[in-house]
């Protein structure tokens, strides 16, 4: 296997990449705080919207909004390392607490990158640093065309 950074473009560029594309990334909002592709860790922010709203009177977070952040940034994790798209084989997702309608801070580290399967673990916390949710992904890290990544 090649070394992690072989190839690899800025970290945080193509964190700002895998950020915006596809459009339901754009529309999450997140925004890059740090990466180190030696590492496999991304950080990211992800500003509060009142669409994620779980329920009309509620502001707390849907968990489907916490799940796609959670995928989104250990995919995230994989691409900085890897320089390149790796689609989502499985994912695994705890909710710890109710999630407060604020600020997400979110940290996907890779824990293990081989020639096909990488496994990345993500912690989601609010506004006061609490640990809201974790997850654990799966996600395939063979290589694909280009025009297989473009319609990913």
């Amino acid at each position: 296997m090649r070394a992690p950074s072989d190839g690899v473009p800025d970290a945080m560029a193509r964190l700002a990449h895998e950020l915006a594309h596809p459009p339901f990334h754009a529309f999450l909002g997140p925004v890059p705080v740090a990466a180190d592709a030696q590492a496999g860790v991304v950080e990211i922010r992800v500003p509060y919207r009142p669409e994620f709203r779980r329920a009309s009177d509620s502001d707390d977070i849907h968990g489907g909004v916490v799940a796609a952040v959670i995928d989104l940034a250990a995919h995230a994790a994989v691409a900085v390392q890897t320089g390149r798209m790796a689609p989502t084989v499985d994912l695994r997702i705890d909710y710890l607490r109710p999630v407060p309608g604020a600020e997400l801070y979110v940290t996907a580290r890779t824990l293990k990158v081989g020639r096909s399967i990488a496994r990345v673990d993500v912690e989601v916390r609010g506004a006061s640093r609490a640990c809201l949710a974790v997850g654990r992904g799966t996600f395939s890290t063979q290589q694909v065309s280009h025009s297989q990544e473009v319609a990913g």
